[in-house]
């Protein structure tokens, strides 16, 4: 078993990109949802979404010296469409969410803009010369999105749910360029500017190239329901970028170079200049078209969908980012709301609701939703003042209950009333369940079980070829979708789930054994997992295979609440934080760390305050029976 790693740390340990951060006890949870110091500034990182990297903090810091206005706050995007995207839901919800105790003022028209950045190096040739990254001398647009300090939260708020915010590796890549653009001037002394307007503004030392476009004049300011001024043709610039360096991002020689080497010399990744034949084997390993050398190691998964291709398959930057997406595709081509079936992931119901015209919740998920579905269906379907439903969202099993959703019934329903069905399938994972069959997109985060060591971000989005949206979707997602995964990101997810087959049987026996013995002790008041909750239902999308099992994730509730979850939860000798779908197991109190600020109404759902959701790994399934009675013991009788 993994020894307990430190409060703070990267989970896994020493992992520069690790997307979980250790909260070893249960008051470390709560006094990190608190914000309390303690904690807080211990943590060396945290799951992306909701805390951003520091690298890309110290990046925001260096633009922000540059371009920011007096109290002015900002956030980096990959695309122009992402910066747009935030901008408008800064001025939309502005406007919703603020009240008359509000800590922030309604901005302005123009007080949201966006400034383009492109990051180069002065000189290509030596760039190409540093061994540390054969992408090193491409230049690199970002797109930065400022806004007044106090909106920071809202900002904030589009960054977690969307998951569209530039990578931590792509910030560093930033980083990189800067440090080299620096170690030249240092050499060389200050390089001539291109022209006068750029060298009445550049600032020496600034690590970047200054373009001969310079800073172009604004847009004309647009009203709030125009959405955002924008700036464009600025190269990033900032002062004294690397004098004041912070120790939380390394320079080249102490990290980036020993990173490389590690994976060069194990020979686990590809050079980044095949990074396209990575994303299209990533494609194809998720649409179930295994390379021949897969064949060989035995990995065998079938989809089940006729005419099924890679090129219905879209790779997104995280998990929720595919939900975003597809979301954002099917109000392309309708306009009502949607129903979120079952409880959800949070941020899921958070993107149906904020983003369109809303959503339906029905948060049980089984017996009379099923009915409340119909009528609102129906409803819509014969109104003449709303529009139809557009689509029902459900995951499959759902985090944290690991209930499973009547497909069948949805489906005849969907079909019924022109809704699309979206499926989640990250729990399950297609080598357990076969959702595709029965839904018009599935999505899913490739984060979880499909990276499995817990260091990159990605997502997907599958299309069914078969059912009645799908030329409009596919339509939609070939015109208007972004392959925004960075290069760097996408090594290291195609790398990971190389073995993600072979994996899946080892967990789903592992999580079975643990769950049967969870369930047999008299501490334990109800164990959530697939083979308990909503079995037949289950059964109904689980694959014949041999190895098709329940999956590695469960939750627990205990009959002592409280005290008995803290004492089984502080027990536990293995990992702790967010996230789920590693190869080691890890744990955290789900509720206390996604619900804290609404746990009351989390539990009108089923989602006790004191829920444990555990995620199975690798480990040898002897050492993970014993430490998980060892945390039984710890309870009290």
């Amino acid at each position: 078993m993994n020894p307990q790693v430190p409060l703070g740390e990267s989970v896994p340990p020493n992992t520069r990109y690790a997307v979980s951060v250790s909260l070893p006890t249960w008051e470390d949870n709560v006094d990190y949802e608190k914000g309390i110091a303690r904690v807080v500034d211990r943590m060396v990182g945290g799951y992306p979404r909701f805390f951003i990297a520091r690298s890309i903090q110290k990046l925001v810091t260096m633009v922000k010296d540059r371009f920011a206005l007096p109290s002015e706050s900002a956030m980096l995007f990959p695309s122009q469409k992402c910066a747009e995207r935030c901008a408008a839901f800064i001025y939309d919800q502005a406007s919703k969410q603020h009240t008359a105790d509000a800590e922030f003022a309604l901005p302005r028209a123009g007080q949201v803009r966006i400034v383009t950045h492109v990051v180069e190096p002065i000189n290509k040739k030596a760039a190409a010369l540093d061994a540390t990254s054969d992408a090193l001398q491409t230049p690199v647009t970002i797109y930065c999105v400022f806004f007044p300090a106090d909106l920071f939260p809202l900002a904030k708020q589009y960054w977690q749910h969307t998951g569209d915010g530039i990578s931590a590796r792509l910030a560093d890549h930033c980083l990189r360029i800067a440090q080299v653009n620096e170690q030249l001037e240092q050499t060389a002394g200050p390089l001539s500017p291109f022209g006068s307007s750029s060298a009445s503004r550049r600032k020496q030392g600034s690590g970047y190239h200054r373009t001969a476009s310079a800073v172009a004049s604004p847009l004309p300011s647009p009203s709030p329901s125009d959405g955002p001024a924008t700036t464009v043709g600025a190269s990033v610039a900032a002062p004294e970028a690397l004098a004041t360096a912070e120790d939380d991002v390394l320079s080249p020689e102490a990290s980036i170079e020993a990173d490389t080497y590690v994976e060069e010399r194990f020979g686990r990744n590809l050079s980044l200049k095949y990074t396209a034949n990575m994303k299209a084997a990533l494609r194809r390993r998720i649409a179930g078209a295994l390379s021949e050398e897969e064949q060989k190691q035995g990995a065998q998964v079938e989809r089940g969908v006729a005419g099924l291709s890679a090129d219905d398959v879209y790779i997104a930057t995280t998990g929720m980012g595919a939900v975003f997406q597809v979301h954002q595709a099917l109000l392309r081509v309708g306009r009502g709301k949607s129903v979120c079936f079952g409880f959800p992931y949070t941020d899921t119901l958070k993107i149906l609701q904020k983003f369109g015209p809303g959503a339906y919740f029905l948060g049980q998920g089984e017996g009379s939703d099923y009915d409340e579905l119909e009528r609102i269906l129906e409803r819509h379907s014969q109104s003449t003042e709303e529009d139809s439903i557009l689509a029902i969202f459900t995951e499959c099993p759902s985090n944290p209950l690991l209930k499973t959703a009547d497909l069948a019934r949805l489906r005849e329903l969907a079909d019924r009333h022109g809704a699309a069905l979206v499926v989640d399938e990250t729990i399950g994972s297609f080598p357990n369940v076969d959702v595709l069959s029965w839904a018009d997109v599935v999505v899913s985060s490739l984060t979880k079980v499909f990276s499995g060591d817990s260091n990159v971000m990605g997502g997907s989005i599958v299309l069914n070829p078969n059912r009645a949206h799908y030329a409009r979707l596919r339509q939609t997602m070939d015109a208007e979708f972004e392959d925004l995964l960075w290069c760097e990101d996408a090594v290291f997810l195609e790398r990971n789930s190389r073995d993600f087959m072979s994996r899946v049987p080892r967990i789903n026996a592992n999580a079975l054994a643990v769950a049967e013995m969870l369930a047999a002790s008299p501490k334990v008041a109800q164990v959530n997992y697939p083979k308990f909750t909503t079995a037949a239902n289950y059964e109904l999308i689980r694959r014949s295979t041999a190895d098709a099992g329940y999956g590695g994730l469960l939750s627990v509730d205990f009959v002592g609440g409280e005290e008995a979850s803290r004492a089984f939860y502080n027990g536990l000798a293995c990992c702790k934080g967010p996230s789920l779908g590693t190869n080691f197991t890890l744990a955290s109190p789900y509720t206390i760390l996604a619900h804290f600020t609404e746990l009351d109404w989390a539990a009108r759902y089923g989602v006790s305050p004191y829920l444990v959701r555990i995620s199975i790994g690798l480990e040898p399934c002897d050492e993970l029976l014993a430490m998980f009675q060892k945390a039984l013991d710890a309870i009290p009788a």
